[in-house]
């Protein structure tokens, strides 16, 4: 995997782990979803190998994390990566 798509996958990462814990009533679940559901769509798109590749590595982001109530947090999932 190259440099830059390490890069988009940690942010992917950062992005939905802030949205998917943030509290509701500083973003609606709503707005969440909204913006995380094209995401979900993208990855159908993707070869079965891409789609395992990415969840490994947001895994790995996700377990990098060092905020204890982020580490819980269950990345390939909600992102619909893994079924």
């Amino acid at each position: 995997m190259t440099t830059l798509e390490r890069t988009l996958a940690k942010a992917l990462t950062e992005i939905a782990i802030g949205l998917d814990l943030s509290e509701d009533d500083a973003i609606a679940p709503e707005a969440t979803m909204k913006v995380l559901q094209p995401v979900i769509t993208l990855r159908q798109d993707l070869p079965e190998q891409d789609r395992q590749a990415l969840a490994e590595l947001i895994n790995q982001y996700a377990q990098e994390e060092t905020d204890p109530e982020l580490t819980v947090w269950e990345a390939p999932e909600t992102l619909g990566l893994l079924v």
